[in-house]
């Protein structure tokens, strides 16, 4: 039986670095105005999909008014 190849065989490097909020020393980066924005601009988004879905089946639903 072959051994399997090993990892400079193989082409395999060390591992890519995380991308997203990194260390920068300053505020951090999710607490930031532009990010706290963002993250209630995306929950009412959603509340609204949520109340349309909501109100659009109870209206359409003949048994449930």
């Amino acid at each position: 039986m072959s051994e399997p190849p090993r990892e400079e065989e193989r082409g395999l490097g060390p591992a890519r670095p995380l991308v997203g909020y990194q260390e920068t020393g300053e505020e951090e980066s999710r607490y930031s105005r532009h990010a706290v924005i963002r993250g209630w601009v995306i929950l009412a988004i959603l509340a609204a999909l949520y109340l349309g879905w909501t109100l659009i089946v109870y209206f359409l639903e003949p048994g449930l008014r």
